[in-house]
């Protein structure tokens, strides 16, 4: 009889002790992604947040699986709900929707208990991460800058910084220029590539001395800047 009542219950509420190991599963491959996320983030924009709920996406997603399972009307009920949910947070970097596709896609593997297809995509896409990170894949050139400078108006000539740009860099093209203060400011915005990367403090102090000029200041252009 005590056979019949387990099996009974486990029936009724399902077997805690799977379910429990399962979401550990779901947890632990959650965490992989995350530390990933944040290993190979570049930028400004990261997000604490973000990488929890990678974490919690993995999760849930793996839970939402084990409750459908072969049901269709429980599947249909937990869509619907979901559909009458409306997300409004902006995502800042397609980066991101790629990552969130991938907690998804390991919450379902886990979800259905796939657990190996879930453990060696995790170890493949996150090698795939860090390959892609390491080698800079799509990103430019080493030793290209966006500068930026400040300069008075009566001071300024076309040919002012030529010397000095042909000394230091290979290609400069100009991004944009903005007048201040009625016109007696100009606000200079270059992207450079430099010749030596060793000279990039030598070039900045030359550009300080240019009579006239001022603020000047460098960001690499391995960060996602637009104009």
């Amino acid at each position: 009889m005590d056979i019949f009542k387990k099996k009974a219950l486990v029936l009724i509420f399902g077997d805690p002790l799977q379910l429990a190991i399962l979401l550990l599963i779901a947890t632990a491959l959650g965490f992989a992604i995350a530390w990933t996320y944040k290993k190979t983030h570049k930028g400004f924009s990261y997000s604490q947040s973000f990488s929890v709920s990678i974490i919690l996406m993995t999760v849930v997603t793996a839970l939402i699986i084990t409750l459908i399972q072969d049901s269709i009307a429980r599947a249909i009920g937990i869509f619907g709900a979901f559909s009458i949910i409306r997300f409004r947070t902006a995502v800042k970097d397609v980066r991101d929707i790629a990552f969130i596709f991938f907690a998804l896609a390991t919450g379902l593997a886990v979800g259905v208990k796939s657990f190996a297809s879930g453990v060696v995509g995790v170890i493949i896409v996150c090698g795939l991460v860090f390959v892609l990170y390491r080698t800079n894949f799509g990103g430019l050139r080493r030793f290209e800058y966006v500068l930026s400078f400040r300069m008075e108006s009566k001071h300024h000539s076309g040919n002012l910084f030529k010397d000095l740009f042909d000394r230091y860099t290979k290609t400069q093209s100009l991004l944009n220029v903005d007048a201040k203060d009625k016109g007696a400011f100009l606000f200079f915005t270059f992207h450079v590539k430099l010749r030596d990367e060793e000279k990039l403090n030598e070039f900045i102090a030359e550009m300080n001395k240019v009579n006239g000029v001022s603020d000047v200041n460098i960001v690499s252009s391995d960060n996602d800047l637009e104009f």
